[in-house]
């Protein structure tokens, strides 16, 4: 039960550039989706387009995402999954995902161009090029684009997309600081009330509190090490409550008792720093934070409607 968020991974807006391009042939998978303010947006029937051809999936700020799109871009998903050896039948609701993922980078797009980002045609070739040579040559690009039911043009309209949601992003996270405010932590979870109010005595008592974490801990992520959290920023532990305690609490502080969803925790804050360089998970995770916060924004303003379920 690590206490620790775990190494980032790229989720539905943080995409790679290029080269290893986020689409099915890749190893691309479900991520969590940003809320969605209902207030702002609307869920529509299908049937609200006249012909087939022209069936709308969704729009966003009356952007179309075309009901033909969205069916192609669950193929690639799908075959994605595949490769991953991952059984589409135990994933839930990915169709969902899929759909938010592409409104997503339809605002990141959209952001992008009321910011006046550009990007070129030499650095649009290039990345073309990269892909290509990423795939074994046009021979074994072409295969992929056929699996993954994409035209040469449709293919390089959707790399602009990405290449232009990158700018956009890496905005965004290059206003991220590599050192903020970090706490340093041990901890003690044990199954009842009963045992964590047995440790606390003890503890006053001036029995070592690395090797009561090894004995009776059971986070096993942490308690080889006597419990320690290590250095960490606000947001990175998985259970808020004792996030919340420790940066509370002054260096040699020891806390009261907490009950989490985990079990009951001792927790002794160990050292404070104003500003500490972020370990590369921490910094990986604030600017993933930092990305869907501003999306969540965009989210909140955008006129977004479905016509898919």
């Amino acid at each position: 039960m690590p206490l620790l968020k775990p190494s980032f991974t790229p989720s539905v807006v943080f995409w790679p550039v290029i080269a290893g391009f986020a689409l099915a042939g890749s190893a691309c998978s479900p991520a969590p989706v940003p809320a969605v303010p209902a207030a702002v947006e609307a869920t529509a029937q299908p049937g609200a387009a006249a012909t087939p051809d022209k069936f709308l999936a969704a729009t966003i700020n009356a952007s179309p995402i075309t009901l033909q799109d969205y069916e192609q871009e669950l193929v690639r998903y799908e075959a994605g999954l595949e490769l991953l050896g991952w059984d589409l039948q135990k994933q839930g609701d990915y169709q969902k995902t899929v759909l938010e993922q592409m409104i997503n980078e339809r605002l990141l797009v959209q952001a992008a161009i009321d910011q006046g980002v550009n990007i070129s045609d030499a650095t649009l070739q290039t990345a073309y090029a990269e892909s290509v040579a990423a795939r074994g040559g046009d021979s074994g690009f072409a295969d992929w684009l056929k699996l993954n039911q994409y035209t040469p043009d449709q293919f390089r309209s959707e790399l602009r997309n990405q290449l232009l949601a990158g700018e956009v992003q890496a905005g965004i996270v290059a206003q991220v600081p590599d050192a903020v405010e970090q706490m340093h932590a041990r901890h003690i979870v044990v199954a009842t009330r009963a045992e964590a109010d047995a440790l606390l005595p003890r503890l006053k008592a001036g029995e070592d509190f690395a090797v009561l974490a090894v004995e009776y801990s059971l986070d096993q992520s942490t308690k080889i090490n006597g419990g320690d959290l290590g250095w960490f920023p606000r947001g990175f532990l998985t259970v808020p409550e004792l996030e919340t305690a420790v940066f509370d609490m002054q260096p040699g502080e020891r806390s009261p008792v907490i009950e989490t969803f985990l079990g009951f925790h001792v927790i002794e804050a160990l050292e404070r720093d104003p500003q500490h360089l972020l370990a590369p998970e921490a910094a990986l995770q604030l600017r993933q934070s930092a990305v869907e916060k501003w999306l969540e924004g965009l989210r909140a303003k955008a006129t977004i409607e479905r016509f898919v379920n």
